[in-house]
């Protein structure tokens, strides 16, 4: 395993009472080690050939994901889960990541 860091996983969810206004949040679900990949000529050229684009490509250990949830690496950007690669024989899934255009706020828990 070549852990380069710490990603925090985020589910999406409305932190607004009944009633009011939705206000769409992240609340932090999973922490996980993750080392970045390249993204290779194929990949590359199959997410052109269907109209994406690819912003990072990174690769996690020992956790399970989900692809709603928002990915948060060390460099601070807020990425969408595009796809979901299981790699056979290891305890990893590789993630292609899309930046997120409208950024979401943090949730914490008012006391």
């Amino acid at each position: 395993m070549d852990e380069q860091g710490l990603l925090t996983l985020y589910s999406l969810e409305n932190v607004a009472p009944k009633g009011l206004k939705p206000s769409m949040k992240l609340i932090e679900v999973a922490k996980a080690y993750y080392s970045e990949r390249a993204v290779g000529v194929n990949r590359m050229y199959a997410a052109l050939g269907a109209n994406h684009r690819i912003d990072s490509l990174l690769r996690c250990y020992n956790t399970d994901i989900e692809d709603s949830w928002i990915v948060i690496p060390d460099d601070g950007k807020q990425y969408q889960i595009d796809a979901m690669q299981k790699i056979i024989g290891k305890d990893a899934i590789d993630l292609t990541l899309v930046e997120v255009e409208k950024l979401y706020e943090i949730y914490t828990e008012q006391t």
